[in-house]
């Protein structure tokens, strides 16, 4: 096995992306399994709780309860997992997914509203480019891919979807 070096201007560069990426990712700082509710909460690194049915988890709905109590946040906060059965959760992509299942599609729309203005940045010009023209239904296709690479069940991803499309 070869030993790779890892320069301190690498390391360096690599803390910097890592602190990006906690800025603009939804990262966790604990998980449990709460068994009167049969749901996980997800604590996230700026101190807000979700309790996620365990059901809306597609990844987790076949995991014996007694397996639930291992669940661990990576070191970085990026993800869930349950080593034992090789389940890896991307927590940015679960909370992303669960929101318009949890907040009123009003409530939604006001957020990104909020946050809209002119698409400037090379992103937001793509998104553009590659939404214009598609039907709604085809939109929501394509975020029903992103849901299940998730974890989402098919059943919340429905009920995610009917609530964008309204």
């Amino acid at each position: 096995m070869t030993k790779q070096r890892v320069t301190d201007a690498e390391f360096a560069a690599a803390l910097v992306a890592g602190r990006i990426e906690a800025e603009i990712e939804i990262r966790a700082q604990a998980v449990r399994y709460v068994a009167d509710r049969d749901a996980i909460e997800v604590v996230t690194a700026r101190h807000a709780r979700f309790l996620i049915p365990r059901g809306w988890i597609g990844a987790l709905q076949d995991v014996p309860v007694e397996d639930l109590d291992q669940l661990e946040v990576w070191p970085d906060g990026s993800a869930i997992e349950l080593e034992s059965r090789d389940i890896h959760i991307s927590v940015d992509g679960l909370i992303t997914a669960i929101l318009p299942a949890i907040l009123p599609s009003r409530a939604i729309a006001a957020i990104f509203a909020s946050r809209g203005g002119q698409a400037t940045s090379e992103a937001k010009q793509r998104t553009g480019e590659w939404s214009q023209g598609r039907s709604a239904s085809e939109i929501c296709e394509s975020l029903a891919c992103h849901w299940r690479r998730v974890g989402l069940s098919s059943s919340q991803a429905s009920l995610v979807r009917r609530r964008v499309s309204s």
